[in-house]
């Protein structure tokens, strides 16, 4: 295979990659890293495009031009990866050291035409930029097997720039970059192959954080905002068996909207969606951060308590009560109000058994005429002959 053919498939390869994040970016446009990384390959598609087809380009145009893009390559992979992982690191000394380099490269073609010190300092570049990525790589590893390798193998890259810089001074430049020799002609299978490896990696890396993204996106109901049936629910199997090893108190909370098919009935279902996003938005500004609130099922939520005494979990739900009850749907003045059932869950019981005891005080705050608390514990309910009391002094009513 000659050099030239090696270089198309480098033209190739780049092209496609940057189509590639393109589309991803278009798609996924709170991926982070997506649009530095199409840049990054756009721009050594580019680069690639000149350095094949720079017979009819100045000399010293040529170098400057082909080069700054290469270097813009490897800066915005740079950039994509800082941002990708969130570093608080920049790409600002490496853009000056391209700067610098650019300047120094456009003296040794312009003004001394000296295709060794370019050469130099071309591989100084790249061995920095690529040892950066590697380090970077290295420092974000942590447990992450699949970017210990990718670092390492960065690092091999950057090497390979420095044992370039090393020939070169030993063995003169090529007289003929286009021309098979035994130094050159590895040279462009190594940049073919590790831009192959480089493309790779960053589609496993950008992958595995869409499958986060849209993992953690499965868990919140996308008309409310708040956490969905399945999201709310793994919340409450963590918490209970937190409070269990740790000892302490957990609340459980179900809420219903008081009439809300009349809501939908009166005004539409897009002002019922309206109400419960603004049930949603006044439920969660009074929460603690460490509180866990979901949509449950159609216009009624679950709330969960961590670390929550008696009188706050009744203190929080008042607060709750009193908030929503301000609130009305426009136009038709309907008010929103709230019923609320509220538990404790006991040591070693269950989800399931620690729901079906809101669900009776939520059924008896219905009961009672709706827009009020009802509390029903544990051991009121055993006691009582119909499971269905609540004790005295724990009926809370608007």
């Amino acid at each position: 295979m000659d050099n030239r053919t090696l270089f198309a498939c480098q033209i190739l390869l780049t092209m496609v990659y940057s189509i590639a994040f393109l589309g991803m970016r278009r798609m996924y446009r709170h991926l982070p890293g997506t649009g530095s990384f199409a840049l990054g390959f756009f721009s050594g598609f580019l680069g690639c495009i000149l350095i094949l087809l720079r017979s009819g380009v100045p000399n010293s145009v040529a170098v400057v031009v082909e080069h700054s893009l290469i270097f813009s390559t490897f800066v915005l992979f740079y950039r994509g990866i800082l941002l990708f992982f969130r570093s608080p690191r920049t790409t600002r000394f490496l853009s000056i050291l391209c700067a610098v380099a650019l300047l120094l490269l456009t003296y040794f073609s312009a003004v001394e035409d000296r295709v060794a010190a370019r050469i130099v300092i071309v591989s100084c570049v790249l061995l920095v930029s690529r040892g950066l990525i590697a380090v970077e790589l290295f420092h974000q590893a942590r447990q992450r097997s699949i970017l210990n390798v990718f670092a390492a193998l960065m690092a091999a890259y950057a090497s390979f720039g420095a044992v370039r810089t090393i020939v070169t001074f030993l063995h003169g430049p090529p007289y003929d970059f286009m021309q098979t020799s035994r130094f050159q002609t590895p040279s462009l299978v190594v940049n073919l192959l590790f831009i192959c490896i480089i493309g790779l990696f960053f589609l496993l890396m950008l992958s595995s954080e869409l499958v986060a993204i849209v993992e953690a996106q499965s868990l919140y109901d996308h008309v409310s905002g708040a956490l969905n049936r399945r999201g709310i629910d793994q919340r409450l199997a963590l918490e209970l068996v937190r409070a269990e090893r740790n000892g302490y108190e957990l609340a459980v909370a179900l809420i219903d909207i008081d009439h809300f098919k009349q809501i939908n009935d009166t005004a539409g279902h897009a002002a019922g969606d309206a109400a419960l996003k603004q049930v949603v938005e006044v439920i969660s500004s009074r929460l603690r951060s460490y509180d866990f609130f979901g949509r449950y099922g159609g216009d009624e939520f679950l709330l969960v308590f961590s670390q929550t005494s008696y009188e706050d979990a009744l203190r929080i739900a008042e607060r709750i009560e009193h908030a929503v009850s301000g609130l009305a749907v426009s136009r038709f003045a309907l008010p929103i109000t709230l019923s609320i059932g509220l538990t404790f869950a006991r040591p070693c019981e269950t989800a399931v058994s620690t729901l079906a005891r809101a669900d009776r005080a939520l059924y008896n705050a219905k009961r009672a005429g709706r827009n009020c608390i009802r509390v029903l514990l544990a051991s009121v309910e055993d006691a009582s002959e119909d499971g269905v009391h609540v004790h005295v002094g724990e009926a809370i009513t608007s």
